[in-house]
């Protein structure tokens, strides 16, 4: 009889319990998800997916350890940092806020926010939101003002270092750059119109009528966090712990579980919380002043996948990997959180969704489409040949290409030193040998060479620098920035420029052409030197991908002392 009543006891327990699946059904498909994470050791950090149809869950799925040290293995209940799928969050909230009337997206931030500087265009919360407002990027400028990735940064110091920003990477709504100081922003915002901290504001509007239980927003330096993963990362084959301490919300710091993140998913259309037009707002395409989309709404990324509408959001901070994507159509969802560094997770996270189509979709067959060569050579004088000749710089990945004449013929050189020649075909076009590449577009000193596939890498023509030890010297000195309340000081050895900061270091500047260098340390990537009318160096401006032109002035160093 005891074992009798044990039973029914198990029975029902397993019917109440997350994550006790029936899987069924869908053996293969688990087989198959088995199999993308068979590299995944016991002993490895982990991970944690879930699959969701038609609002239930068909697979779920833990590997790994959620802690190194302690060897406590990843469960349902492990809560990771979910880095930047914490945006959606945020702008569910500013949604909220604006449904009753306390707000609106078109609203001015400065009517909110009145420390920030007052740029000569107007900045509305949409354009936070949807990465057009031109604000520079909160983790690129605290790295240009010294900080590391593992220092403590608390929410008013990012708010700080945002509001002594002076100039914009571009005016309002004309660009699409991925902005974390919008997201930042929109936090405050909802902070101080709720007139409560974000974190207690998303507690009590989502976390808790979702019963998302095991979920928090992150604010305070040390906070304590039940269950947390740690983030690793591997190093000469040994894992090592990967610290981030920055507790500033709004585009980051949501704490959750694969439990809780479901949960969330399926509010997507179920509507516990929120309704149809918060999310359809949240999925729109929105338009740059040009009328052109970029593939964002308010706080989504929105795109296809083998022609299928997807909704989707990806994160990543220190060795913390998240995503949440969504096909709304055929009410399916991908979840995704790990604390292991050495994953591709996006390389894991388009496997996972193949297979989910696979078993639930039938995809309408595609064919891939090759660019069909000419093949048909013409002749070329030397004197165009000349004209090209030279190196390209490619902006976008920092790296340079030359183009030299051999044997009468022009030849790509790529970056192991390999020529390879390419073939006039029509004017200022070309065909490589080669099948890897497909051609060469070159036409008033910009070059295009075309993959295989039709991607386009983009290249303008320069003229390489010719720095030697003593013409290099004049770019000696000591500079600073009032933005970032930072200096740099720049020595030579030899021909090479080094950079040093008190906070982070030496590193090497590579000159490119005569004013131009990249450098090599965090966000210090573009640095154009400035010179006034009698030709001196005054300054330079330094831009990452989401900081532009930040302007440093030469300075005397005996004024500070």
């Amino acid at each position: 009889m005891f074992k009798v009543i044990l039973s029914i006891i198990a029975f029902f327990m397993s019917l109440f319990a997350f994550g006790q699946i029936d899987n069924s059904k869908h053996i293969n498909l688990e087989n198959k998800i088995d199999a993308v994470f068979k590299g995944i050791k016991k002993t490895d950090p982990g991970v944690s997916i879930a699959l969701l149809k038609d609002n239930e869950i068909i697979v779920q799925r833990n590997y790994g350890l959620a802690n190194l040290e302690y060897q406590i293995p990843v469960t349902n209940k492990t809560v990771f940092h979910a880095a930047s799928v914490s945006k959606q969050f945020t702008a569910f909230a500013i949604l909220l806020l604006e449904k009753e009337g306390k707000l609106s997206l078109d609203d001015d931030i400065k009517k909110h926010i009145p420390e920030l500087h007052n740029f000569k265009k107007k900045i509305t919360l949409k354009h936070l939101a949807t990465h057009t407002s031109g604000i520079k990027d909160q983790h690129n400028i605290t790295r240009l003002a010294g900080w590391n990735l593992d220092d403590i940064i608390t929410n008013q110091q990012a708010l700080e270092l945002i509001y002594k920003q002076k100039t914009l990477n571009f005016e309002p709504n004309e660009q699409f750059m991925y902005s974390n100081s919008g997201y930042t922003l929109l936090a405050e915002v909802v902070a101080r119109v709720s007139k409560q901290s974000f974190s207690s504001f998303i507690q009590e509007r989502v976390f808790i009528p979702l019963k998302m239980n095991n979920s928090l927003f992150v604010d305070k330096t040390g906070q304590l966090v039940n269950n947390k993963a740690y983030s690793y990362y591997k190093e000469n084959g040994v894992y090592r712990k990967d610290i981030y301490q920055n507790s500033s919300v709004g585009a980051s710091n949501l704490a959750t579980t694969i439990e809780d993140l479901t949960k969330w998913s399926v509010n997507f259309s179920t509507f516990t919380i929120g309704n149809k037009t918060i999310f359809e707002k949240m999925k729109k395409l929105e338009s740059l002043n040009n009328g052109k989309t970029y593939g964002y709404g308010l706080g989504l990324f929105v795109n296809k996948y083998k022609g299928i509408q997807k909704v989707e959001h990806s994160g990543l901070d220190a060795s913390y990997q998240a995503y949440i994507g969504w096909f709304q159509k055929q009410n399916m969802s991908v979840v995704f959180l790990s604390n292991n560094g050495d994953l591709n997770g996006g390389r894991i996270i388009r496997k996972l969704t193949g297979l989910c189509l696979d078993e639930f979709v039938q995809q309408p067959k595609t064919s891939s489409k090759k660019l069909t060569r000419k093949n048909t050579f013409i002749k070329t004088d030397l004197q165009t040949l000349k004209n090209h000749e030279g190196f390209y710089w490619n902006t976008k990945d920092r790296f340079s290409r030359e183009l030299r004449i051999s044997n009468g013929y022009l030849n790509y050189v790529g970056g192991d030193g390999k020529l390879t020649k390419i073939n006039p075909v029509d004017k200022n076009e070309y065909e490589f040998d080669t099948k890897e590449y497909t051609g060469v577009k070159i036409s008033n000193g910009k070059m295009k060479v075309i993959l295989d596939d039709g991607y386009a890498l983009s290249f303008e023509k320069y003229i390489p620098a010719n720095y030697n030890k003593e013409n290099i010297k004049e770019l000696k000195g000591t500079y600073y920035s009032k933005e970032l309340n930072t200096t740099y000081t720049f020595y030579t050895e030899g021909n090479q420029l080094i950079a040093k900061h008190q906070r982070t270091g030496e590193f090497k500047l590579t000159a490119i052409e005569n004013g131009f260098f990249i450098g090599s340390k965090g966000s210090f990537r573009n640095v154009i030197f400035i010179r006034n009318s009698k030709k001196e160096i005054i300054g330079f401006k330094v831009s990452s991908n989401r900081a532009k032109n930040i302007v440093f002035k030469k300075i005397n160093i005996k004024q500070f002392l």
